[in-house]
């Protein structure tokens, strides 16, 4: 069975194809202001590692 199509792309109409050429006017948002994004840390590191250890003792016990 073939899983592969050797056709890439489909035939398109001239609407459909002008449609998708044409050209877009965009605006940027100059004044907007992202939130700081919070640095990785040892810390989180170390506290995704304790609770993984957690969660396997856990699965033992029950």
């Amino acid at each position: 069975m073939k899983k592969q199509s050797n056709i890439l792309f489909t035939k398109l109409g001239e609407y459909v194809l002008a449609n998708l050429t044409r050209e877009v006017k965009e605006t940027l948002a100059v004044g907007i202001k992202l939130p700081a994004q919070k640095t990785f840390t040892v810390t989180d590191l170390w506290n995704i590692q304790r609770q993984k250890k957690q969660m396997v003792q856990r699965r033992f016990l029950l």
